[in-house]
């Protein structure tokens, strides 16, 4: 069982302008209180009163261009990486790279947290899992959860802000895109507990394989400490990298050979149900795909203290996150909004959801391109076109995006008819096209990768009057 609490700084600091100066170097630029900082923000559109404002570079827009009305919305101060005029009473602290520096002053918060950092990463599922150890946690101690998915360069240090000193636990979460980036994640918030979801196709492009997905999500295994403990899906590439681990290794899964094995595992109506030992759970969420967030919840509450049974009760009152295979209905059909992102792997889960529902109507997928696949997308693609019939049994798709060509190809490949397979450039084309198709009765996938903006489907179905069925 692991020991809630290390060794930090004095956590009874308050950090203060000096602190932050002291942390991130650079130079010291107005007027600066004793007074204790306020939350960072990034956005001067979400600046608070007190609030500190760190103007970072953008694709497109650089926040130090916007200090003027971070001030204007009670900003104490700003950190930018050019000189800045301070209104009387404010201050600046100019540094050559406000990324580093937000980096450096994440680290001096993570030297006074007292609690137990945890960590999630994985291609599919890493939201859902730390969202599941956040409520399994909660139920019995106080601790903080990354908010939304912030789990890039920048996402993680804000998280590592956001953590209470005095904090139980923190449960983090860790994306990347190439190799490397794990590594440096972990080494900024030090985790004693990792968790491994799934290794699938996501980020070819920057990853090569999925061998190469498979080595980057061991950078956070080769990062945990010798006391710390490991979760793992079982999944066969991540067995080939688990002895990266110096930490001791749960296995979750259905297999016998786990050490947290799932029984009688049912799917239907929104709730997933299935049997450890002798303990029944029962878990608000669509579809079995959500199995192995839910073992590795209970897997980590277990290495916490926590028995079974409280770790049930607390996995029954889950709140599935919006976006991640939502269910609502819409002019009397079903919509599944699982438009937040997607991979191969992904895909394929929404797929087997879709083919589960009983349904008086049609399965339709609306499906977005699935992004940063590299050489791989062209033919990924076209494979799921053939998934979209072979392993769903759908009987319409609208496409959408730069391969709604190659996947409208599969689907026609593997037996759909022409006149039901419909590709379209962006999501706006297939609106008008969703709208006439839809019928009461009818199962609707959505889907897409999240810079396709495929909940403007959603959105737009909402708004269309009820029709009546053919």
């Amino acid at each position: 069982m692991i020991n809630l609490r290390n060794n930090p700084m004095n956590p009874a600091v308050s950090p203060t302008v000096a602190h932050l100066h002291q942390a991130v170097g650079g130079r010291l630029i107005g007027r600066a209180s004793d007074a204790p900082l306020g939350p960072v923000a990034i956005d001067s559109r979400q600046v608070g009163e007190g609030d500190v404002f760190w103007a970072l570079p953008g694709p497109n827009h650089d926040g130090a261009d916007f200090v003027d009305e971070a001030f204007a919305r009670g900003a104490c101060g700003v950190v930018a990486d050019r000189p800045i005029a301070c209104p009387e009473d404010r201050w600046a602290v100019e540094v050559p790279n406000t990324q580093r520096a937000l980096w450096d002053w994440a680290a001096w918060h993570r030297r006074r947290f007292t609690g137990t950092m945890i960590a999630v990463t994985g291609s599919v599922g890493k939201t859902t899992t730390r969202q599941m150890i956040h409520t399994v946690l909660s139920s019995r101690l106080r601790g903080t959860a990354s908010p939304r998915n912030f789990n890039n360069h920048i996402g993680l240090p804000l998280s590592l802000l956001a953590v209470a000193p005095e904090d139980d636990y923190a449960v983090l979460e860790m994306g990347a895109s190439g190799p490397g980036e794990i590594a440096a994640l972990a080494d900024l918030c030090r985790p004693r507990v990792g968790v491994i979801t799934q290794v699938g196709d996501a980020h070819l492009g920057g990853f090569g394989s999925r061998r190469g997905v498979a080595e980057a999500k061991a950078e956070l295994l080769a990062a945990l400490p010798d006391d710390g403990q490991a979760v793992l899906v079982d999944d066969p590439w991540i067995h080939r990298v688990a002895g990266r681990s110096r930490a001791p290794i749960t296995w979750v899964g259905r297999d016998g050979h786990c050490d947290l094995v799932a029984d009688e595992v049912r799917s239907s109506e929104g709730r997933l149900q299935f049997k450890i030992v002798d303990c029944p759970f029962d878990v608000p969420v669509w579809g079995r795909h959500h199995l192995g967030s839910a073992l590795a919840a209970v897997a980590v509450g277990r290495t916490f203290g926590l028995d079974l049974e409280t770790i049930a009760e607390a996995l029954s009152q889950f709140n599935p996150l919006p976006m991640r295979c939502e269910v609502i209905e819409v002019r009397g059909a079903t919509i599944i909004n699982d438009t937040y992102n997607a991979s191969p792997t992904a895909m394929h889960a929404a797929l087997e959801l879709l083919r589960d529902f009983d349904t008086p109507g049609r399965r339709v997928v609306v499906c977005g391109d699935m992004a940063e696949l590299g050489e791989e997308s062209v033919r990924l693609h076209f494979q799921l076109g053939r998934q979209i019939v072979g392993a769903c049994g759908a009987d319409m798709l609208i496409a959408c995006g730069q391969f709604a060509r190659q996947v409208v190809d599969g689907a026609r490949a593997a037996g759909m008819p022409a006149r039901w397979t419909i590709p379209c450039v962006t999501p706006d084309e297939a609106l008008p096209h969703v709208g006439q198709a839809i019928l009461p009765g009818d199962v609707v996938l959505v889907k897409g990768s999240r810079a396709m903006n495929m909940e403007h489907v959603v959105d737009a179905l909402r708004q269309y009057p009820r029709r009546r069925s053919a």
